[in-house]
């Protein structure tokens, strides 16, 4: 793309950051990363949300701060993984909508998606698309257990948010399910064999792939996908570069699970290791908070890409693949937010009466 040409190769390395960041607004400090990287796009969380005026200021700062359109994105499933639920009221899980039907999925995603376009956002890390197992750590979040169940209710969760431009991010790439440990705290092994993995886990991702704009690469490690040493996937070039991108043929963008996480730490945390998980694969890499290493990341991003023709190229085609998805966003300001969120609330407790009404229908003998 002409537009990406003219870019200084530290704007180029900017676009592959993904950060977090802490507080309502923008401290002194914040700013000052943010000016250093410039990056492609931020995370809300918990943190940062407290009103629907409040997120709007907010995202108008960061706005002002870059030249380029910034995904805004949050991890918006309903249940414990709901954002948005002071704003507007706590959502059921996609968990239980799942398992009340499609119709009440579909009416879910809506909802989702409404809320996010009320509040700004662009972009929902969601569906979570992992199978249903026993003991896992996702298994309240899941949409079910098997792959073709969980590939047709994800594929209607990304055709109601696409409605609405929210850029939809399958997780966690090639599936969490299998894991028993939780990858904020610790690196879970996932010791379920290849041909099981490919033909369950992987399979609710390949029937996304043209529906899906981005997937996000887990921190679990899959010693039946051949990396024997204990390593993330998202650190792991045969899990992103090469089944992902080579052997299915993901033409979208690939981001990394948050690089914070206690499964990543346990390997090293070093700015080389950030470099590893671009080399790896991936083409965004996700900062939940602004830590120091964040910047450095950065700089040693630049300084190996300086050095290198061939990971040149890689950060080009990277940001080709960011700019092509993000010529998809629109910003519009939000209006009559307050009668948005009237609406909506109403639509939440129609929701749940509706789904009320089906488990007494159900359970009646």
């Amino acid at each position: 793309m002409k537009d990406t040409a003219r870019l200084t190769l530290e704007d180029k390395v900017g676009q592959l950051f993904f950060l977090g960041f802490q507080g309502y607004t923008l401290d002194q400090e914040t700013r000052a990363l943010l000016d250093a990287v410039r990056p492609s796009g931020f995370v809300f969380y918990q943190r940062n949300i407290e009103n629907l005026e409040q997120i709007g200021q907010l995202i108008q700062s960061l706005r002002e701060g870059l030249s380029r359109t910034p995904f805004l994105a949050v991890d918006h499933e309903g249940g414990h993984v709901d954002r948005l639920k002071h704003v507007f009221a706590p959502l059921p899980s996609l968990s239980e909508l799942a398992d009340a039907g499609t119709a009440h999925l579909r009416a879910g995603a809506r909802i989702i998606a409404s809320e996010l376009e009320a509040a700004g956002f662009n972009t929902d890390f969601a569906p979570l698309v992992d199978l249903r197992m026993e003991d896992s750590i996702v298994a309240e979040r899941t949409l079910g257990a098997g792959p073709a169940e969980v590939a047709r209710l994800a594929s209607a969760f990304v055709e109601e948010l696409a409605k609405k431009n929210i850029v939809a991010c399958a997780k966690h790439f090639p599936g969490l399910g299998g894991a028993t440990r939780d990858p904020h705290f610790a690196l879970p092994r996932i010791d379920r064999p290849k041909r099981q993995l490919l033909q369950e886990d992987v399979v609710p991702f390949m029937d996304l792939l043209d529906e899906v704009p981005m997937i996000m690469v887990s921190h679990g490690h899959y010693p039946g996908l051949g990396d024997e040493k204990p390593i993330p996937a998202s650190l792991s070039s045969r899990v992103v570069e090469g089944l992902l991108r080579r052997k299915l043929g993901f033409e979208g963008v690939i981001i990394t699970d948050d690089l914070t996480m206690g499964a990543v730490t346990s390997v090293g945390l070093t700015p080389d290791l950030f470099l590893r998980a671009f080399e790896a694969g991936n083409d965004i890499l996700l900062f939940s908070q602004t830590t120091p290493l964040v910047e450095k990341a950065f700089k040693t991003i630049v300084h190996a890409a300086r050095g290198s023709a061939a990971l040149r190229k890689r950060v080009d085609e990277s940001v080709e693949r960011i700019a092509k998805l993000k010529s998809r966003l629109q910003f519009l300001p939000v209006r009559n937010r307050i009668h948005a969120r009237a609406r909506l609330i109403r639509q939440i407790d129609k929701l749940r009466a509706s789904m009320a009404v089906e488990r007494v229908a159900v359970s009646a003998p």
